[in-house]
């Protein structure tokens, strides 16, 4: 499927003039109206150079946030994922995002939710989700078909799936989007805070190495870096909010909707699917959301309100 490179220019960073800055770490999200997706601010914050100190103690904090939010859906996790310890993970997380959201970044408590993502989305980035999240399902049954694997649905598959939605889709996005990504892209261009994530969120799979093995845990490491990629676009696309990566990542999850009597070839097609098809949400862009949803032109509340 052909994608044309505007609908990429994103990766390609670049910061248009006369965009305004931003401080690592301020409360204020003010991005340059007028400015492409691919023009995106770069780092320049005002208290940055003049007090180091100020900004090593957010970039601490905002480490030590990410740190405590992840353990805390490490150890909630559950497999497979069921909605009542998915409610749970999310809640506990959120809770981790507001306390440093609060005591690093200063941010108004009313503020938090729309900061870390649980803004009003835009339904035409719900809808790419959708489209997209489909086409994993269809990836995940065609490949199996092609590779002579038949797959047995769980008795519980309904749980499940509610459960993937949940904890994949909200608890982990919240943090990975809604915390990590959202903080580190309002500094940098869209390629630079998609590599600055790659690290964080691929360290967040080493775990697997440990009860899998340094293959699996490789490939799975490998599949998270390149998933921020398009799941980092549609979470700009769709009003910097998480809703939309939300359902294609919780979609990336169904497989643990069947019965793990599969053969290790399937977890091939699992692991070659998970990558290849949600790339395939860049293409819907300029032309499919229109100029009113260019992320630069989306404000946070803070600046909302004062203007």
């Amino acid at each position: 499927m052909a994608v044309d490179a505007g609908r990429l220019r994103s990766l390609d960073g670049g910061t248009a003039a006369g965009d305004r800055r931003c401080e690592f770490g301020s409360s204020s999200r003010e991005i340059a109206p007028g400015a492409g997706f691919d023009s995106g601010p770069t780092i320049q914050g005002k208290g940055s150079r003049g007090q180091p100190e100020g900004f090593v103690m957010k970039v601490i904090g905002f480490l030590v946030t990410f740190l405590i939010a992840w353990l805390v859906l490490d150890r909630l996790a559950a497999s497979p994922p069921m909605p009542i310890p998915a409610v749970i993970a999310a809640v506990a997380a959120g809770l981790v995002l507001a306390v440093g959201e609060l005591v690093v970044y200063r941010l108004p408590l009313r503020e938090i939710p729309s900061a870390i993502g649980l803004g009003r989305p835009v339904p035409r980035a719900l809808l790419a989700a959708v489209i997209v999240g489909g086409l994993v399902i269809a990836g995940l049954l065609g490949g199996a078909a092609a590779i002579g694997v038949t797959l047995d649905l769980r008795t519980d598959w309904p749980l499940v799936l509610l459960g993937a939605l949940l904890f994949h889709g909200v608890a982990e996005e919240l943090v990975w989007r809604g915390f990590v990504f959202a903080r580190l892209r309002e500094n940098n261009t869209f390629r630079r805070a998609v590599l600055l994530s790659m690290p964080l969120i691929a360290l967040t799979h080493a775990p697997i190495i440990i009860g899998n093995g340094w293959v699996v845990g490789g490939l799975a490491m490998i599949s998270a870096a390149i998933t921020c990629l398009p799941l980092a676009h549609l979470w700009e696309r769709g009003g910097r909010t998480i809703w939309a990566p939300a359902i294609v990542h919780g979609m990336v999850g169904t497989w643990q909707l069947f019965e793990r009597t599969y053969p290790v070839s399937f977890s091939v097609v699992v692991l070659v699917v998970s990558i290849v098809v949600p790339l395939i949400a860049f293409v819907f862009g300029d032309r499919f959301f229109g100029r009113s949803t260019v992320p630069s032109e989306v404000r946070s509340p803070s600046v909302a309100s004062a203007g």
